[in-house]
């Protein structure tokens, strides 16, 4: 399904977009209810292949060891903050050459921004898993009679099993209309649902759902997760620690500018807002 957007702000150029969602109606309107959606469409084996490259290298970088870890306790395992502002190609497969940035276009509107990226993960018998969490909370009691709560679209892309060995994704569907913080335990909520996913697939969640990283209790198997927050581009920066760009990544922005790509220069967080025209 393809959507023709128009945008009506003046300061923009590129003001007709098509964007096509790899997702069908019923895929959408599941991720709607439920806030979470697995996708029929699954990553080809060699972008699968190009993205374990790419991810192997900056984890080798970061943990020399296996043993290494980023914490120890509610969030067990090994992260790499914005890896794809090292190798671009992290971001840039799954949300240009797979299509994952046009799908969440097709959800938030044509313009949108990519929020964060971080790299998790969890070693073989280390039964490293995070307690129930959400990734973004915007919720306020009583909610407010005109805005409502700003959407921010986490999409998780595994490149290995996750299964009740390696560790699944638990969820709990419709929890994203709550307004309470699930509790910071690992312990199982009677509405919880099992998600198990192959290599290649991909999970489109609302960040705002209640959700956890089942334990890795395999005996061999490494369990590597790329995930990708993408909002509206009126969202602030993420607040993780900052990351110094590579000359890859600059090449790219650089590439952006000199061919006036707006659409990817709102998604590297670069354009789309117009500070002359946005102070009144």
């Amino acid at each position: 399904m393809t959507i023709d957007f128009v945008i009506h702000n003046a300061d923009v150029v590129i003001r007709e977009r098509a964007c096509t969602t790899m997702l069908t109606q019923q895929e959408e309107d599941t991720f709607v209810h439920e806030g979470v959606v697995v996708p029929g469409n699954r990553m080809p084996d060699g972008m699968i292949d190009l993205l374990r490259e790419a991810i192997d290298k900056q984890v080798a970088e970061h943990f020399p060891s296996a043993e290494d870890k980023t914490y120890d306790q509610e969030f067990s395992g090994q992260y790499v903050r914005d890896p794809h502002k090292q190798d671009p190609r992290i971001a840039m497969i799954p949300l240009q050459s797979f299509g994952l940035a046009d799908t969440v276009r097709c959800l938030l509107g044509p313009r949108i921004v990519l929020r964060n990226t971080n790299l998790r993960v969890t070693r073989p018998r280390t039964g490293d898993g995070t307690v129930w969490h959400t990734d973004y909370r915007p919720h306020t009691s009583p909610p407010s009679r005109l805005a409502s709560a700003p959407t921010v679209i986490t999409c998780l892309i595994y490149l290995d099993a996750a299964d009740e060995e390696t560790g699944p994704l638990l969820v709990v569907p419709g929890s994203h209309h709550r307004p309470d913080q699930p509790p910071a335990t690992d312990d199982p909520l009677d509405d919880q649902v099992m998600i198990q996913v192959q290599p290649g697939q991909v999970v489109l969640m609302n960040a705002a759902l209640w959700h956890r990283g089942g334990a890795n209790h395999s005996e061999r198997i490494t369990r590597r997760l790329l995930t990708l927050q993408l909002s509206s581009i009126f969202m602030p920066k993420f607040n993780f620690e900052p990351s110094l760009p590579s000359a890859a990544y600059q090449q790219l922005l650089e590439q952006a500018l000199s061919r006036k790509d707006e659409p990817l220069l709102e998604l590297l967080g670069h354009g789309g807002l117009n500070p002359n025209s946005a102070r009144y």
